[in-house]
């Protein structure tokens, strides 16, 4: 999978603006670094399990507009895959329903961090999965973030908005402390994110932001 995402973040930087294309180059590099054989054979513990997995079949069935590779990869790997929730949000969570709709898995990342799949210290690369109707409401976080959705539906919020619909192989760029937020539509919504820069230091929730009504 990994070499079909560089691909399309190579792709995705023909068309950016030169500072966003610049970062896009950097993570398919990155990419392009990573020992594949890590993700061979079973995890040393057994993968935590959150309610939003439920969702996990119906959403990677309604990806069908995402490149098939990726979706095959991501197939084999779900039931490795253990699932984790900002620990700002279990603590406080937006809204009642929250966390029963929210949670994400790390494919590859820090050995300090959630339980990974693979050990990788310089970048984070997982999946984001929300229920559908869930609003993840404005955030920021100092890591520098890529989003390629896999799901149609979905709609991104940025900077003052206005909220954007985004079909399936968009690449979503977010620079360090940027605001940002994701609402879900009639059916799940999924997405590779990759983090780089500070990894360890978690999103929190910010004021409310014009436009960002849920």
């Amino acid at each position: 999978m990994f070499a079909e995402l560089e691909g399309e973040l190579r792709i995705a930087a023909e068309a950016a603006e030169a500072d966003t294309a610049a970062s896009l180059r950097e993570f398919a590099r990155l990419l392009t670094s990573l020992d594949r054989n890590r993700l061979a054979g079973e995890p040393a513990t057994p993968p935590n399990r959150l309610p939003v997995g439920r969702f996990w079949d119906a959403a990677l069935r309604s990806a069908n507009g995402a490149p098939g590779a990726l979706i095959a990869a991501l197939e084999t790997l779900g039931p490795w895959l253990s699932w984790a929730q900002n620990p700002n949000y279990r603590r406080r969570p937006p809204d009642a329903t929250f966390l029963e709709n929210y949670g994400y898995a790390v494919i590859a990342g820090p050995e300090d961090g959630p339980p990974a799949i693979a050990a990788e210290p310089r970048l984070a690369l997982g999946v984001l999965l929300l229920g559908p109707h869930a609003h993840y409401p404005v955030h920021a976080h100092p890591a520098i973030e890529i989003y390629y959705t896999l799901t149609p539906g979905g709609e991104w919020w940025r900077d003052e908005g206005p909220w954007r619909r985004m079909p399936p192989r968009a690449v979503i760029h977010h620079a360090p402390h940027v605001r940002h937020a994701t609402r879900a539509g009639s059916s799940p919504l999924l997405a590779i994110y990759l983090w780089r820069g500070d990894l360890a230091t978690h999103a929190r929730l910010t004021a409310p932001a014009r436009g960002d009504t849920g």
